[in-house]
């Protein structure tokens, strides 16, 4: 068997051939990195431009309303028209009267805006007394019956009223106008009805953008000159709202349409009421940047072939270069190989094979200081590893404390709420104390969850008016349990006055939080029992924090290195060294200075020096707690109480029950709803977060079906108030108490209700 022959290649090529296929692999990594980059910027625009658009289209949308509402206003003020709606209000069967009326409303149907398909007029009690209709899409009385609650809105309010209203086929502008007397008594009202359609669309419209209206799973109305586009458009809709439940929760940022590349967002109508199944698809076009990323990727296609091939011949010529003293080194190798003596290797040291020594050795030197270099790089990338690691696991424990708050809050309120009835009843001393114990307790651990919430949770930054010694007690509460059992006592001389300082209090709590621990872990190293002072106080335009330890104390030699970054004199694993430099960082970013005393053997002295600014609050005197209300005892009052925790429904009964209040419960919003339906409630309470239909939607739907009895709602949760649920309140003007509560906040927040009810 003959034996294989092996592939042979020369020096030149077993170098360039790896080069070259290594320079192609970076620049192709090169372009697709690049391309990625250019993608997800042209996404985030597109992103912007929806919701700059979006912001224009709705805005757009109420100025469209509000001319129309402008220009169809006279037309209920002018002085003939309450003379003919005058008769009319008194006798609406008066056969002149109404054709007199009926003449009116044709005219006026002639003399509005385009679009205006149908007017009618109403008496003061918002029935239909005459109407006049030029579209054959629906009836008046069609549009009587879906425009009614404006009607009824405007007359109530009396003031205009302008909505939107999906009718059969049609999407129309509901627009209501009531009309008066000299004296300002209300006679009726005119209701208009504008079809929203394709030219209101072109009126909406802004550069680079598109708008399709879409009403009973169809376009109604299209900025797009071609028709055919239509069921593209409808079924990209579609596609969108059927991702995520509710308009606008999904979008397409590579729409194509007609060849164009656009970024597609459904959204709600403005003042939409009656049919939900009604909204518009937005379309902002990025053709021009998507075609300029196309060009951009022919020319790196272009310069990374040039680049491969001008570096496959720069190595090449190189290689050459290199080779040819080792071609020489070879050739006197072999004659010295075949016995010719008399040929001699005169190598010199300044020759090739000389310089290649040096350039050997500085290639060796050269990896040395790289290869110090990369451990530097490693260790310190190995610390950041560790302080992500630690972000981590503090976000991961603000999820767990913000579920835990919920379930722990409702049994705290239970437990405080029981403690302070039995409290009231006839009890010895003995068992009132405890009792009181009892409630103390239960108020302690909803502070430690509260404060291991606050510190624990990721926050941007921002500052706000504060006291300092809010933040030191919130700091001590997080480590009371390791200051305990590790024998450290804790002496708070705190300032009774002091001024409220605008700072950011998340990141001054991290700064106490890393001083006291580590005075901690310093005296538990040190001796077995400690104690740390902490003190405040005001010195002039300043506010100076002490921390003062009785540790083992810091060498000089360390104490000139402790703000270094990645400095730390603890064991592997044990720290990081950034907590004291990050600290430093963010006292300077206040304004402030710290500062270190400490003598080995005797302890160490850390002190902030923070400034009192203008936008700082003055020093204030110190109010007296305010005092717990009384009860309000209102008999014949009646009050819905919705929770699913049964001991929270028992215990807010019991307090109302005493209060004089007459009490039905429920478990969850439906059983709450069918209460509704039945009686009415002077207060509704329930909780924000329950099984099934939680406060949120039993409030949503008490809104459309009985704004009365929504008046009338409060919230209570056990939950942690997130930014979102906070918006909606405050945008809702509706109080929440927060669980654990006591009685006296409790009737505060009756109290409260039932006075912002009588200033309504």
């Amino acid at each position: 068997m003959s034996e294989r022959k092996k592939l042979k290649l020369r020096f030149q090529a077993k170098i360039l051939i790896p080069v070259a296929i290594v320079v192609g692999i970076f620049l192709g990594g090169t372009f697709l990195m690049i391309s990625n980059i250019i993608q997800r910027q042209l996404g985030s625009e597109s992103k912007l431009s929806l919701a700059e658009t979006k912001t224009l289209v709705t805005n757009a949308f109420e100025r469209y309303s509000d001319d129309l509402v402008k220009e169809l206003k006279p037309k209920a003020e002018e002085s003939s028209f309450y003379q003919i709606a005058m008769p009319l209000d008194r006798n609406p069967t008066d056969v002149e009267a109404r054709g007199t009326m009926l003449d009116r409303l044709t005219n006026i149907l002639s003399s509005v805006p385009q679009g205006t398909s149908i007017v009618l007029f109403t008496d003061l009690s918002g029935q239909m007394l005459l109407h006049y209709s030029r579209s054959s899409g629906f009836t008046p009385e069609q549009f009587y019956a879906s425009a009614t609650p404006v009607i009824m809105e405007a007359i109530n309010d009396k003031k205009s009223v302008a909505r939107i209203q999906v009718m059969q086929d049609s999407l129309l502008d509901v627009l209501v106008v009531p009309s008066f007397d000299p004296q300002g008594n209300i006679l009726g009202s005119l209701v208009f009805g504008v079809e929203l359609n394709d030219a209101t669309t072109r009126l909406m419209q802004f550069p680079d953008s598109e708008i399709a209206l879409i009403a009973h799973d169809r376009v109604v109305g299209s900025s797009f000159s071609q028709q055919d586009v239509n069921a593209q458009i409808l079924a990209e809709y579609r596609k969108l709202t059927s991702l995520t439940p509710g308009v606008g929760a999904a979008e397409d940022l590579a729409f194509i349409l007609n060849g164009q590349h656009y970024g597609a967002l459904p959204c709600r109508l403005p003042r939409l009421y009656g049919n939900p199944d009604a909204g518009y698809l937005l379309l902002s076009s990025y053709e021009q940047p998507w075609q300029a990323f196309h060009d951009s990727q022919r020319d790196l296609i272009f310069f990374s072939v040039i680049g491969i091939i001008l570096s496959t011949a720069i190595v090449w010529f190189v290689i050459r270069r290199v080779t040819e003293p080792l071609r020489q080194l070879r050739d006197s190798a072999e004659a010295i190989g075949r016995g010719d003596f008399s040929k001699r290797i005169d190598i010199q040291s300044g020759d090739e094979l000389g310089e290649l020594a040096t350039v050997f050795n500085q290639t060796t030197e050269n990896l040395q200081k790289s290869t110090e270099q990369l451990g530097k790089t490693v260790e310190t990338l190995r610390t950041t590893q560790a302080q992500l690691i630690h972000s981590e696991k503090l976000s991961a424990v603000g999820e767990f404390v913000a579920g835990v708050a919920h379930e722990l809050n409702n049994p705290l309120t239970a437990l405080i709420g029981f403690a302070e009835l039995v409290q009231m009843s006839d009890v010895d001393d003995d068992t009132r104390s405890s009792l009181k114990r009892i409630s103390n307790s239960a108020e302690r651990c909803h502070k430690i969850v509260q404060s291991l919430l606050s510190f624990s949770r990721q926050r941007p930054p921002e500052r706000k008016l504060t006291n300092v010694n809010t933040i030191v007690d919130s700091v001590v509460e997080i480590l009371i349990y390791e200051l305990r059992t590790s024998n450290i006592k804790v002496i708070k001389e705190l300032a009774p006055q002091m001024p409220r300082l605008l700072v950011d209090p998340h990141q001054l709590q991290q700064v106490f939080l890393n001083i006291l621990n580590n005075a901690r872990q310093a005296i538990e190293a040190y001796r077995a029992n400690g104690s740390v002072r902490i003190s405040t106080q005001v010195e002039g335009h300043r506010v100076l924090v002490r921390f003062q330890d009785d540790g083992p104390g810091i060498s000089e030699e360390n104490l000139k290195k402790i703000f270094n970054p990645f400095f730390t004199t603890k064991p592997v694993g044990k720290g990081t060294g950034l907590g004291l430099s990050l600290s430093y960082g963010i006292i300077q970013e206040h304004g402030g200075s710290v500062k270190v005393e400490s003598t080995l053997g005797k302890g160490t002295a850390f002190i902030i020096d923070l400034p009192i600014t203008e936008q700082s609050e003055p020093i204030k005197s110190q109010d007296a707690a305010p005092a717990a209300p009384k009860p309000a005892r209102v008999k014949g009052r009646k009050v819905l109480v919705v929770d699913d925790e049964e001991d929270i429904l028992v215990f807010v009964s019991d307090i109302l029950a005493q209060a004089g209040y007459e009490v039905k419960t429920a478990t969850d919003g439906e059983r709450a709803l069918r209460h509704l339906s039945g009686e009415r409630f002077d207060l509704i309470i329930s909780d924000w977060k329950m099984p099934g239909i939680g406060g949120q939607e039993l409030y949503q739907r008490l809104l459309q079906s009985d704004p009365q009895s929504a008046a009338k709602m409060i919230f209570m949760t056990g939950d942690v108030l997130s930014d979102k649920m906070e918006k909606y309140l405050n945008d809702e003007g509706k109080p929440c108490l927060a669980k654990p509560f006591s009685m006296a906040e409790f009737h505060r927040a009756i109290d409260a209700a039932f006075e912002m009810q009588k200033a309504k």
